[in-house]
């Protein structure tokens, strides 16, 4: 299983779950107008361009928490799909 395929549930993926929840807070937001509220395109490219950093950010935290977890010099060993039986 991938670290990708883990976060999908019935055809939503992570991104569109962040995405959705950056959405929702600026729905939200006291200083969001009328007409900004209406212009569906924009909000939703700037939701999932929030939902790509916070993406890029994850696999930025995930990759040197392995990186520490296994430490320099030491290699991180296969996923457990590619060991031998």
């Amino acid at each position: 299983m991938t670290i990708q395929s883990m976060f999908t549930v019935e055809g939503m993926t992570l991104r569109d779950w962040f995405a959705g929840q950056a959405l929702a807070g600026r729905l939200a937001s006291p200083e969001m107008t009328a007409a900004a509220a209406h212009n569906h395109a924009e909000l939703a490219r700037w939701a999932y361009a929030v939902a790509q950093s916070m993406m890029a950010q994850r696999d930025q935290l995930y990759a040197n928490e392995e990186h520490a977890m296994w430490g320099p010099g030491e290699p991180m060993p296969p996923p457990p799909e590619a060991q031998p039986k």
